[in-house]
């Protein structure tokens, strides 16, 4: 799961506000945490069980084929033969939430929850430079793998 990114635009001595973790294509991740294969495949999570549906969510392997939210499973599985759809599971999603806030809250404190695959980080003035911000980043990602690894 892709969670930090800097703006490579900010110089080295630029100040920092806020650290803002936004997991792309997370429900189709956790899929893949749940469900990992020899190679990542593309995958579609569905509401139902039908080519009559719609993707709301596509990994980033499905993504490449030009599926993503809204894309009618029947147009998606022309556009991507191998795709294997998965039946979400709102209930796992929310445990992978949560645990993942402990595990960015275990190196920053959380101070918003803007939604099931967003939160974000006011930064205290020792944390406001990209060195510093940087290093906690790594230290996320670190944790966030180790996390993954064991479940």
């Amino acid at each position: 799961m892709s969670i930090v990114s800097l703006d490579n635009a900010l110089s080295a001595t630029s100040e920092l506000r806020w650290l803002y973790i936004d997991f792309n294509s997370y429900f189709a991740s956790v899929e893949q945490q749940l469900k990992p294969r020899p190679s990542r495949r593309p995958v579609a999570v569905v509401p139902v069980e039908t080519d009559a549906t719609c993707a709301i969510a596509a990994s980033y392997e499905a993504k490449a084929f030009g599926i993503k939210t809204g894309t009618p499973i029947y147009e998606a599985r022309q556009m991507c033969p191998g795709l294997i759809c998965v039946l979400a599971q709102h209930e796992r999603y929310v445990e992978y939430h949560h645990r993942i806030l402990e595990e960015v809250d275990r190196h920053i404190p959380v101070t918003a929850v803007c939604s099931i695959d967003e939160a974000a980080s006011q930064l205290m003035s020792n944390e406001q430079t990209i060195a510093r911000i940087s290093e906690i980043a790594a230290s996320i990602k670190h944790g966030l793998a180790q996390m993954s690894a064991n479940m």
